[in-house]
């Protein structure tokens, strides 16, 4: 695997993480207790990452292949 295709696998398995992470955060108690407009920019937030991380699975399968 080159070297730009490796960053590419490891820049999707920590947005990966960090999106786990705000998964379980949204899905907690705590989530519930702060503002409106916090947990709608977190909702939207978590949305971008879930995106982001189809375009870099996209970007690896077809780099793969190439």
């Amino acid at each position: 695997m080159d070297t730009f295709l490796t960053r590419l696998v490891e820049e999707k398995r920590e947005l990966e993480v960090r999106t786990e992470k705000l998964q379980g955060f949204i899905e907690g108690s705590q989530f519930q207790s702060i503002d409106p407009i916090q947990q709608s920019l977190l909702n939207a937030q978590i949305f971008s990452m879930k995106t982001y991380a189809q375009i870099l699975t996209e970007r690896i399968s077809w780099l793969s292949k190439h």
